[in-house]
């Protein structure tokens, strides 16, 4: 059978299928679920300084086939909270845990918190295209030297892997990914939500309470295959920092994994995917993903990851 393990900073997963964060991973009964599915790992949801209410209604809607909108406003239990139950469980699965802060002294606090609870690794959301209700203003994961200053603090107070999870919405991902590595990133999280908008014309307004909103589902995996290609093109170029790249955006198959593999990931997060099938998803990629690299030849991981961006090599 093909050997489907990854070894990452913090994270040593039996397969390279992980949660997204902002799906089933705010508490420990809905972590403990999906920990018991084939998924190889597991991220929270992204968990800030204090509770946080859910938007208005409608915050997740089906716009049309394939294309999932969502503004939900980064609901979670809070710090304090987050970390008692961590305190109190032991998951099947190794978690990456996501968060957030208005500013960087915030997210160095939280890290701390996590730390001490038995975090082996952070995910920092840099990326969340509406953390403000009906804001437009430039997010933290859209600004290079924002980057720099946040993932600098965190990685000076904390002993553990910390990860940079960025934003498709700017020009050059891979400035904001050097931004991130430079500071001493462990690895780099591509993509957040793509920024977006839908009109119900009936209505004669928005679609979802927030009025602005982020796109994922399988629409949005091509740009994110994009993003994932650029960075990864950008560290065999020696441009910036060599580090894991975690795809994520779109992915429902077992070739959706291969494709970003392919294109540099060393691992993939699901989100969207659950709504449709719920956990038993992971099982199904899974299956799929061992069967096309065994007919394919593929032994492991490693004998596939990055050979798309072979074609890719001349472009500029």
């Amino acid at each position: 059978m093909a050997e489907l393990s990854v070894v990452l900073p913090g994270l040593s997963l039996s397969n390279p299928l992980m949660l997204a964060s902002g799906i089933q991973g705010g508490s420990a009964a809905a972590l403990h679920r999906v920990a018991s599915s084939r998924c190889g790992g597991l991220v929270s949801k992204s968990i800030g300084p204090s509770p946080r209410e859910i938007y208005p209604g409608p915050v997740c809607v089906e716009a049309m086939d394939s294309v999932i909108l969502n503004a939900m406003g980064l609901p979670n239990p809070g710090v304090d909270a987050f970390t008692t139950m961590m305190k109190e469980n032991n998951f099947a699965k190794p978690m990456l845990v996501s968060i957030f802060g208005p500013d960087s002294d915030t997210f160095v606090s939280i890290a701390q918190e996590m730390e001490k609870a038995g975090a082996t690794a952070l995910e920092l959301n840099l990326s969340c295209p509406h953390s403000k209700p009906g804001s437009r203003a430039l997010i933290v994961g859209q600004q290079p030297e924002l980057i720099r200053e946040y993932v600098r603090a965190v990685k000076d107070s904390v002993n553990i892997p910390v990860y940079a999870k960025l934003t498709p919405n700017t020009a050059s991902v891979s400035i904001e990914a050097k931004a991130a590595l430079e500071a001493g990133a462990d690895g780099i999280c591509l993509i957040n939500t793509v920024s977006a908008l839908e009109v119900d014309p009936f209505a004669g307004r928005p679609i979802i309470g927030n009025l602005l909103c982020g796109m994922s589902g399988p629409a949005i995996r091509p740009i994110a295959q994009r993003k994932v290609a650029e960075v990864a093109l950008a560290m065999r170029r020696g441009e910036i920092p060599t580090a894991p790249i975690l795809g994520m955006g779109g992915i429902t198959t077992g070739l959706d994994v291969a494709r970003f593999i392919m294109l540099g990931a060393d691992a993939v997060q699901i989100g969207s995917a659950l709504i449709y099938e719920d956990v038993d998803i992971f099982g199904k990629i899974e299956n799929e993903l061992i069967e096309f690299m065994e007919v394919q030849d593929y032994p492991d991981l490693n004998s596939m990851r990055g050979i798309a961006l072979d074609s890719l090599e001349e472009l500029n």
